[in-house]
């Protein structure tokens, strides 16, 4: 049996692990952010036109797009999206290489990601509730910021990056054991909001 401490430790505590999943769903979210971009283009050229994720009129880009919610501060959220994508892109290749990495760079991430998700929640309110529709790119960054932000957060509280108090703490301890499941119940409360919201159109598809 291998007593290799390296391997016995959390896989979000290791950093090739770690690395490879904010390589990927950062990848993810910058895609989800430039195709969003690009229908953000087409749509001030164009208020006519059909955008590729405009699905129906409950899931539509197009639809959201034309709201003040689309503009937080004052130019398209996309564009904020494809920087801050790309950071967890840029740290998870690092990690991949195992290159050392200062305490400040994750915790910084985490303080960013901490920022995205209450974007997103916003975002997440506005869409349901205020514009009535949903933008199927958008919850493709909805997903992608809250388990980057469980994982990166498990890995600062179990490294102690924010201290021992923290770390050993049971209820922390135990929390920062599951942030794939966390961020799964998490998004589960979404899709359960979503469901509930849109149920005039799903209802049509039983």
């Amino acid at each position: 049996m291998s007593t290799d401490p390296e391997i016995s430790r959390p896989w979000f505590v290791r950093s090739v692990p770690l690395g490879v999943l904010l390589l990927v769903t950062g990848a993810v979210g910058l895609l989800s952010a430039f195709e969003l971009s690009i229908d953000k283009i087409r749509l001030l050229r164009d208020a006519d036109a059909a955008l590729s994720c405009d699905l129906n009129p409950f899931f539509s880009c197009s639809s959201v797009m034309v709201y003040p919610q689309s503009e937080i501060f004052g130019f398209p959220n996309q564009f904020l999206g494809i920087g801050a994508f790309a950071v967890p892109v840029l740290l998870g290749a690092l990690l991949m290489a195992r290159t050392p990495l200062p305490r400040w760079a994750l915790v910084g991430l985490n303080i960013g990601l901490a920022g995205g998700v209450v974007m997103v929640t916003y975002l997440q309110y506005a869409s349901l509730f205020e514009i009535g529709a949903g933008c199927p790119w958008c919850m493709v960054v909805w997903a992608v910021t809250i388990l980057q932000f469980c994982v990166v957060t498990a890995h600062n509280v179990r490294t102690g990056a924010f201290g021992a108090g923290l770390r050993d703490h049971a209820v922390t301890r135990v929390l920062s054991g599951m942030p794939v499941l966390l961020a799964c119940l998490w998004m589960f409360v979404i899709a359960a909001v979503v469901l509930v919201q849109f149920w005039t159109f799903f209802s049509t598809q039983l």
